[in-house]
């Protein structure tokens, strides 16, 4: 009998499953252990209260994807938490992106994700990968949630600098924000940058580009045109390796930039996550130290991590 963790750590929350010789027997949710965004001290509450929940007692295996998962420092403090909390067990830490495929049940093909940020990560049969984006904020993430809702706002600023009159989409975003004039968008925007409020923003743009709105069809074509090149690039240097598989919450929940895309993306086969992204963290945790699978990049001790 075999047990493992999976745990999808994003910027809202942390899900987990834990599951017995593939059979999910437990589910937790908890605030966001995303290091990057809330910290060490933080994230290990998060962990913590997770945890408990799924209990880690007799666990074999914990794999947790984490947007933002990139270099060896976040990573390393990510798996020395899980492994302080579930002692025994094998522990490997991925980038977001990789749970999409393991999700979708596939070992080769191609992550698009477009949510709060924007990424796209591939892998071949052989194990070659290549991945495109994921920069954060301040120097990409284009064609997510958060880039959506900006590109209106600057829509708003820009008509407000041409002496323009208030159009749909401005008078949409106002609504939804709840001011009363375009002006004061430019004090919202810097009083509140909390990167998810942005991105729930999307859906106005969506809904208006459905209705025929130029402004807002502009600025989903930029958001499909930027998340097409993403894959189309990962596609590329990995030789057109599989499916690409459309996640995030924007590309899942929002039909119109999935057809956006999918256009754009004509000369390859793509399909909408239908999985939970937790799903592909249970997948790979349960490959953790089999033979030919991914070996584990942290074994923990009784209470104590080891390199």
């Amino acid at each position: 009998m075999r047990t493992v963790i999976g745990i999808d750590i994003g910027g809202s929350k942390t899900h987990g499953v834990r599951s017995v010789d593939g059979v999910p027997v437990g589910e937790a949710v908890a605030g966001s252990a995303n290091i990057a965004a809330v910290g060490v001290a933080e994230a290990g509450r998060q962990l913590d209260a997770l945890l408990a929940r799924l209990d880690p007692a007799g666990v074999d295996a914990v794999c947790a994807g984490a947007a933002g998962a990139d270099g060896a420092d976040s990573i390393g403090a990510l798996e020395r938490l899980l492994a302080e909390r579930v002692p025994g067990a094998s522990v490997l830490v991925v980038h977001d992106a990789r749970l999409v495929l393991a999700a979708a049940g596939l070992d080769a093909g191609v992550a698009l994700i477009s949510g709060t940020g924007s990424v796209a990560w591939g892998s071949c049969a052989d194990g070659t990968e290549a991945r495109a984006g994921g920069w954060g904020h301040l120097l990409g993430d284009e064609g997510s949630g958060y880039r959506i809702a900006l590109d209106a706002v600057r829509h708003a600023l820009d008509r407000m600098d041409a002496g323009a009159p208030v159009d749909a989409l401005t008078t949409a975003l106002l609504e939804r924000c709840g001011i009363a004039a375009r002006e004061q968008l430019i004090d919202h925007v810097y009083a509140t940058q909390d990167r998810r409020y942005w991105a729930g923003h999307a859906g106005t743009v969506v809904e208006l580009s459905g209705a025929g709105d130029a402004a807002a069809v502009a600025i989903l074509d930029e958001a499909a045109d930027a998340l097409a090149a993403l894959a189309g690039r990962v596609l590329d240097r990995l030789g057109n390796p599989g499916p690409v598989v459309l996640g995030g919450g924007v590309l899942v929940h929002q039909p119109l930039l999935q057809e956006a895309v999918r256009n754009r993306l004509s000369h390859a086969e793509v399909r909408v996550l239908t999985e939970a992204p937790v799903a592909g963290a249970v997948r790979l945790a349960a490959t953790l130290g089999a033979t030919g699978s991914e070996q584990p990049r942290i074994v923990a001790g009784a209470g104590e991590a080891r390199a």
